[in-house]
């Protein structure tokens, strides 16, 4: 089939898709805001928008549906007409591709309903309640969303919490299907079971290290958390380390009012109760490294609101950490409580540090649950099996047009 593949930061959750499903033989074109690698074929410009604007996000995503249907119009007159569209259809993409190939499949990847709860309101106990403003935000921000909807023969979201963020009425159209993973090679064709912190230490799988990793340190993905289960944690266990992996920007939440962001912040609450030499930051790492040091993570800490499934979990329990992640969805549709990993709630940071303690106090028993996460991921989110089940979708589908 011919396939195009739509994302404002492409390939973003089809990075492991679009390799999957070329093996399987198909034609795949990408579509993304900015020129990256050999596979953007064809690109789309952020707009410059001018000052005053009642709502600059909503207009952006009018001008961005623009750009690509200009982009997919050149396309069209080049003879291009794919089998199938999958665009993820957050910021517009998806706006007019139906008048432009009526013959093909559209499917959405809508990913999530805005709503309170998935920005910690209700949920994170240092929050309070969000203001009218943000919550009309929320509501003009779902619109292009819903307009994909309407258009799409399908929409495609991984989790059943995504799923069931969006209205009652639309949820008969959805498809729950994960876009997978690539699995990471098994440590012993690989021989990263070490890695050398820069700077600092080198760190061997059996070690007493705990592990964190996320694109920002903030606290829709349980920073706050984190730092405040650790100086239990150092101080019980002197021989143990923390690896914390992310950068500094606010990300999807409110920024800290801390001139050094949510790290400067927590740092100067409890940097006084905290061994440093033993708390390693780290910028965001290149895959193969993150990779490697998931391998000699004795633990690795998830937590998040109730927000989309970060790859990173589903590739630290790939490569046999154990997982100690906050007991919400969607992180409990991965994770079974004592079966292959551990679940703790979000807000109660000391429970989190009597979990880490009891990994760290005997490991071995709890390798046959770090395996039996490996196996969940190996079964249910492997990227082959992933394209196998789009294909199907597709193939559905075209027989219902």
């Amino acid at each position: 089939m011919e396939l195009l593949l739509i994302h404002q930061n492409h390939p973003g959750q089809f990075r492991d898709l679009t390799p999957a499903l070329e093996r399987r033989g198909h034609r795949l074109l990408g579509l993304g805001a900015t020129p990256r690698g050999q596979r953007l074929h064809y690109d789309w410009r952020p707009p410059t928008l001018p000052d005053g604007l009642t709502d600059p996000v909503l207009e952006a995503n009018l001008r961005r549906a623009i750009r690509v249907q200009e982009r997919c119009l050149q396309l069209r007159e080049q003879g291009y007409v794919p089998d199938a569209v999958l665009a993820h259809s957050g910021w517009g993409e998806l706006l007019y591709l139906r008048d432009i190939w009526p013959e093909a499949v559209l499917i959405a990847y809508p990913e999530l309903y805005a709503a309170p709860p998935l920005l910690g309101y209700g949920f994170d106990a240092d929050l309070g309640e969000p203001s009218p403003a943000l919550r009309a935000q929320w509501r003009r921000g779902n619109l292009m969303g819903l307009a994909a909807i309407a258009d799409a023969d399908a929409c495609v979201v991984p989790t059943l919490f995504a799923r069931d963020t969006f209205p009652p009425h639309l949820r008969g159209r959805f498809h729950v299907l994960h876009e997978g993973i690539a699995l990471p090679p098994p440590p012993a064709t690989t021989g990263a079971t070490t890695i050398q912190l820069e700077g600092g230490p080198t760190l061997h799988k059996g070690d007493p290290v705990i592990t964190f990793a996320s694109r920002n340190l903030e606290p829709l993905r349980g920073f706050r958390s984190l730092l405040r289960a650790l100086p239990a944690v150092l101080s019980a266990r002197p021989d143990a380390r923390v690896v914390i992996v992310g950068g500094t920007d606010s990300g999807y939440g409110a920024p800290s009012s801390h001139p050094e962001g949510h790290k400067g912040e927590l740092l100067a609450l409890l940097g006084h109760r905290l061994p440093l030499d033993r708390l390693h930051f780290l910028p965001p790492l290149p895959h193969r490294q993150l990779l490697a040091l998931f391998r000699v993570s004795a633990a690795h800490v998830y937590l998040s609101y109730p927000y989309a499934l970060s790859w990173s979990v589903l590739e630290a329990m790939a490569c046999g950490a154990l997982v100690v992640g906050s007991d919400n969805p969607p992180v409990n549709e991965l994770i079974h409580h004592g079966h292959n990993g551990l679940l703790v709630p979000f807000n109660d940071p000391d429970r989190l540090a009597e979990w880490l303690l009891a990994v760290l106090a005997d490991p071995p028993a709890f390798a046959a649950m770090a395996e039996a996460g490996r196996a969940t991921i190996a079964a249910r989110y492997e990227v082959n099996r992933a394209a196998e089940a789009f294909e199907a979708l597709i193939r559905s589908l075209q027989l219902l047009r």
